[in-house]
């Protein structure tokens, strides 16, 4: 492949032709089911897969079909099909669903209206991960410009992924039959942490959503008649979290989240730490005052990546300051969002967090845990030698350093369940986020020159590809 007709040929098509269907699909406000109860009445997400098929099929790639499924009740899934030169198949994976707006936007901004500034382009779903679709397209259609052979390729686009991929595992039944051998899975929606190499994802955690629940009165009493009779229920809550979580350093209590960090991803997060620095911690929306956890960089990484952390993200049963009042409340209701290491099976952390939080109750309160979800996290085995070649040259190629494998923190719950379906596929969990994208947070962005670049590389990889397979 001639790299500089790649760059220009993807350029272009990125601003002639992704472009304008790209910021239709960012008007378009098609959240996740888990965000719109009302999803299926809106049609925003059907919306969403009909605007990306049409324009799929306008790129008249030879042999491309488009097939959009949907039961009743389940969110829609977009399948694509392109023959290419060789039978075995390679698998593009990205999800079209939204994350609600969530927050107040910077001042001219807005998640449903594309904004390009400073080479970025800001909506909500721009680079979770919007961009992925048109980018797989675009990295086939420069192999046909190019003349360049490639494997069958099979698109999946699913319309739940923010909602957990909820519905994915119905339709993955049906189609699995039609999806032939994959031998190559890419997942473009995790990220990067700068814009100088390809990153490529090699382990995720797994999550964990509940509802843990303390109930001390039938209804509220007055405090100055309750208080130092009866138990708060917050305080009943804080010793029930301090079971599972060490409140002064954060680590998890719960047994069946110890794990063996492998010496590999130790290797792994004390080069990236001499990499990127304090980075780690001040690209966040940090306070001018705040300390991280540890001065220990590589360590913050392992936590990030390998560790269990409890965070707690919704509270019910307190008014909010203008309504408080001198009342001891009845109950108190917290949301535990707890990721697991990547090795880590979830059901068996959901068996043990119900026996560590309701045994023996503080005071004999009445206490309720309700598991929501739980999702398993993924570590990769290894890379194909011809594979981590191409990547690295890719890499170098495109962006000018070799390429890094990295853990991270979050949980794509598609790729454990494709990587049961096809063990022996080699999986590419990559993509164009970067610290600043702000997914899932006011503000998301797209920085359009990393975009550009990731198609290259999707290009060069599946050409690369056919070329294995041929030896």
């Amino acid at each position: 492949m001639n790299p500089q007709k790649t760059k220009y040929f993807i350029n272009q098509f990125w601003r002639t032709s992704i472009m304008p269907a790209f910021k239709q699909y960012i008007r378009i406000p098609c959240k996740s089911p888990a965000f719109d109860h009302n999803w299926e009445k809106h049609g925003y997400l059907m919306q969403a897969a009909k605007l990306m098929a049409k324009w799929a099929e306008a790129q008249k790639i030879p042999g491309l079909k488009s097939k959009i499924f949907k039961t009743q009740g389940k969110s829609p899934v977009l399948y694509l099909e392109i023959p290419g030169h060789h039978k075995e198949t390679t698998l593009l994976y990205c999800h079209l669903d939204k994350m609600p707006e969530i927050g107040h936007w910077s001042k001219g901004l807005h998640p449903w209206k594309a904004v390009i500034k400073n080479n970025r382009l800001y909506g909500r779903g721009t680079a979770d991960d919007g961009y992925a679709f048109f980018a797989h397209i675009a990295a086939i259609k420069n192999l046909v410009e190019q003349k360049i052979p490639y494997n069958r390729c099979v698109l999946l686009v699913e319309a739940a992924e923010e909602s957990s991929s909820c519905d994915l595992p119905h339709y993955l039944k049906k189609l699995r039959s039609v999806m032939g051998k994959v031998s190559l899975i890419i997942c473009s929606d995790v990220g990067l942490h700068d814009d100088k190499r390809l990153w490529v994802t090699n382990a995720l955690r797994g999550t964990i959503k509940a509802t843990l629940s303390v109930k001390v009165l039938k209804g509220a009493a007055h405090s100055g008649t309750a208080s130092g009779i009866i138990p708060s229920s917050f305080r009943v809550l804080r010793q029930l979290l301090d079971r599972i979580e060490d409140p002064m350093t954060g680590k998890s209590l719960l047994k069946s989240c110890h794990v063996t960090i492998p010496q590999e991803h130790k290797r792994a997060a004390q080069k990236l730490a001499r990499l990127l620095g304090k980075t780690i911690y001040t690209v966040l929306p940090i306070t001018t005052t705040i300390k991280p956890v540890t001065n220990n960089l590589s360590e913050l990484l392992l936590n990030r990546t390998w560790r269990s952390t409890l965070c707690v993200t919704g509270i019910a049963g307190i008014p909010d300051l203008q309504n408080a009042s001198n009342a001891l409340r009845p109950e108190t209701s917290a949301y535990l969002s707890i990721r697991t290491p990547p090795t880590v099976k979830p059901e068996k952390v959901v068996r043990e967090l119900q026996k560590i939080l309701t045994d023996n109750p503080p005071y004999n309160a009445t206490i309720t845990f309700t598991p929501h979800f739980h999702a398993a996290g993924w570590a990769a085995t290894h890379i194909a030698p011809w594979l981590t070649q191409v990547l690295n040259h890719v890499s170098l190629s495109y962006f000018g350093k070799p390429m890094l494998q990295i853990a991270e923190g979050g949980n794509v719950g598609v790729i454990p369940l494709l990587n049961e379906m096809f063990p022996q596929a080699q999986i590419i969990p990559t993509g164009a986020m970067d610290m600043q994208s702000h997914e899932h947070a006011p503000d998301e962005s797209l920085h359009l020159p990393t975009a550009h670049k990731i198609t290259c590389c999707l290009s060069e990889i599946l050409a690369a590809k056919y070329q294995h397979m041929k030896k």
